[in-house]
């Protein structure tokens, strides 16, 4: 099941367990993946290499998921980029806020495979493909 076998994501979460939980079931559907302890070390990962997807943890030290976003959002060569944040729970304020910053979409902690493939499913109809 590799149907995004041509694909490069980067993981940011500050929990080393959760970036590999993610990393294996991105890998389980074909991507390779890149990792950051936070927000500031991604955002300078994103500036060095072309990744198609972001994953960042709402919560981490230096700089939040939130942050990454919107620094994302304001760079011209990464604006288009497809972002989904990882929360531990649905908050409506913090889901609001990534909305409002133009998140692609989110994952609620934790998940599996199959809601995984169907997020990233959604945002690439949803994006057109390009980024991703």
């Amino acid at each position: 099941m590799a149907k995004y076998s041509s694909y490069k994501c980067l993981i940011a979460d500050d929990y080393g367990t959760g970036r590999r939980l993610i990393k294996e079931s991105l890998e389980k559907v074909g991507f390779s993946c890149i990792e950051a302890e936070n927000g500031t070390q991604a955002l300078s990962l994103l500036k060095q290499t072309i990744v198609n997807l972001v994953i960042a943890d709402v919560q981490m030290p230096e700089m939040n998921g939130l942050e990454l976003l919107k620094e994302i959002r304001v760079d011209d060569n990464l604006k288009d980029l497809p972002v989904i944040l990882t929360l531990l729970e649905p908050f409506d304020d913090i889901i609001a806020r990534g909305k409002k910053l133009r998140m692609n979409n989110y994952l609620v902690k934790p998940f599996d495979v199959f809601t995984l493939s169907k997020i990233l499913d959604n945002v690439i109809k949803t994006t057109g493909g390009e980024s991703l």
